[in-house]
């Protein structure tokens, strides 16, 4: 994945780093979860402590803008970030688990059959 850095402005009261940065290659523009893997290779950092902010991708183009924050701990990122973004990034990890979780067989159990009774029985 080719990612070039545009901008990287250092947060220190906020305790991140706010990343601008491009994304060139073709097919399709890739999900959170593939450019935050892309993004801790190349800051270093833990998976947990970054935040894509925003995907611009341009049209006619392969092209795409990527903000994205790296935060210095999780205390600060659950603080400051709205929690339906944080909700967002937690989400695809548990989408993946949830689809391995499916593709097990489900086994059914058999429940005995009652025998109803007709108005005849009753009286």
């Amino acid at each position: 994945m080719n990612l070039e850095i545009i901008k990287q402005k250092d947060l220190p009261l906020l305790s991140r780093k706010r990343v601008s940065l491009w994304y060139n290659e073709e097919g399709k523009t890739p999900g959170r979860d593939q450019l935050i893997a892309e993004i801790v290779k190349k800051f270093k950092t833990k998976k947990d402590l970054v935040i894509i902010k925003h995907i611009y991708p341009q049209f006619g183009t392969s092209k795409a803008k990527i903000i994205a924050h790296i935060y210095k701990d999780r205390k600060k990122l659950e603080f400051f970030e709205h929690s339906s973004l944080v909700g967002k990034h937690k989400l695809e990890d548990s989408e993946k688990s949830a689809k391995q979780e499916t593709k097990k067989p489900l086994k059914k159990e058999k429940k005995p059959e009652e025998k109803k009774e007709t108005r005849e029985e009753k009286k």
